[in-house]
């Protein structure tokens, strides 16, 4: 029954992402519908599914912070190290000029400097 309402919920929010216009989301503040939808992939653990929704709402406004992070997030959880350190990187180089305590800031630097330390230990 969760799973049948789960479907019915994505279907939903797909809908209303389908219909809104470049970078139009309604009230001031509003998430865009598309991120919300890959927000709630994610939460389902699909990760896929979600970095393709967070690709699209990119495509739309390249340089959201949720959208970046979720991006991130996504493509980290679906195995793809290379594509996730990407989305972190312009994350965090959005970021660069801020002083920003945000959590989710605080984890794509982390990530990316795990990545690095990784790489480094693999060089000779």
């Amino acid at each position: 029954m969760r799973r049948v309402k789960n479907e019915e919920a994505l279907a939903l929010l797909r809908g209303i992402a389908d219909k809104q216009k470049e970078g139009t989301f309604g009230v001031a503040g509003d998430l865009p519908a598309r991120e919300m939808l890959a927000d709630m992939l994610l939460e389902m653990n699909r990760p896929s599914d979600a970095l393709a929704e967070y690709e699209a709402q990119l495509k739309i406004n390249p340089n959201r912070f949720d959208s970046l992070y979720g991006a991130g997030r996504a493509a980290e959880m679906a195995k793809q190290t290379d594509k996730a350190a990407a989305y972190f990187r312009q994350l965090v180089k959005v970021c660069s000029e801020s002083d920003s305590s945000r959590p989710e800031l605080a984890y794509a630097s982390g990530f990316l400097a795990q990545r690095k330390l990784a790489v480094s230990a693999l060089t000779p």
